[in-house]
């Protein structure tokens, strides 16, 4: 309405000039804006994935990263982690599959935290070195393992975060499932 000839009334009269009813007409605008702005949403989610390196592993493990780089070295950083004697015994302590999060400071962990529904305090009290990358490992919260890890309505809830240090973990920082009330459905990306 606010572009010189109306074209917004136009499209409208060309779609839905047939319905003579003024409610069902605006009822009709307002599903096809629905599913059209759902379904936009939903394109740019897969675009957005598209975009970012990421592991699909159905063999228990995927990752995603927020780093520069490209999917071999997500890999690596992946298996350097895995390598780790602690770190494996962590993952096979777990039932389900495994997400990791690969990301560079303290206030890209201390995001995905708040993320997860812990609060900010406490997420900003973790003992993460301000730099370096950090890798989240978050286990799957839901139901629905027959779904992939980056499908919409998958749950995940952060388990442990490893420090990355050269090519070492520097350090291992379990998490208490307490500090994530409730069941957010987490954005993975």
């Amino acid at each position: 309405m606010f572009l010189p000839g109306e074209p917004g009334r136009r499209l409208v009269l060309r779609l839905l000039g047939w319905v003579r009813n003024r409610r069902l007409r605006l009822f009709a605008i307002y599903c096809m804006s629905l599913v059209a702005a759902i379904g936009g949403a939903f394109a740019l989610r897969q675009l957005s994935l598209h975009l970012i390196t990421h592991l699909d592993s159905w063999g228990g493990v995927a990752a995603i990263s927020f780093l520069p780089g490209d999917t071999r070295e997500l890999d690596a950083l992946v298996q350097l982690a895995k390598a780790d004697p602690a770190v494996q015994d962590r993952l096979n302590k777990t039932d389900g599959r495994i997400l990791v999060q690969a990301t560079d400071g303290k206030p890209s962990v201390v995001h995905v935290m708040i993320d997860a529904g812990m609060m900010w305090a406490q997420a900003k009290n973790l003992p993460l070195a301000e730099k370096g990358i950090k890798l989240v490992f978050l286990q799957r919260k839901d139901q629905y393992l027959d779904k992939g890890p980056f499908e919409a309505g998958v749950r995940w809830q952060p388990a442990f975060i490893v420090e990355v240090e050269g090519q070492r973990v520097s350090r291992l920082i379990d998490l208490n499932q307490v500090s994530f009330p409730g069941n957010p459905l987490m954005p993975i990306f």
